[in-house]
């Protein structure tokens, strides 16, 4: 019954409080790498094939 006074959602009844602090993430994870896209190569028309 202690927990069900501190809980925040009576649906997560587990054992660990939900209404605890969120440890912070470090930047680094939080961080995402820029995607690598190469630019399409330019495609030649019919007529440019033909001189």
């Amino acid at each position: 019954t202690a927990e069900l006074s501190t809980e925040q959602n009576c649906n997560m009844i587990d054992g660990v409080p939900n209404n605890t602090p969120i440890q912070p993430t470090p930047p680094e994870l939080d961080a995402k790498p820029l995607d690598k896209v190469k630019e399409p190569k330019k495609r030649r028309k019919g007529r440019e094939l033909e001189r």
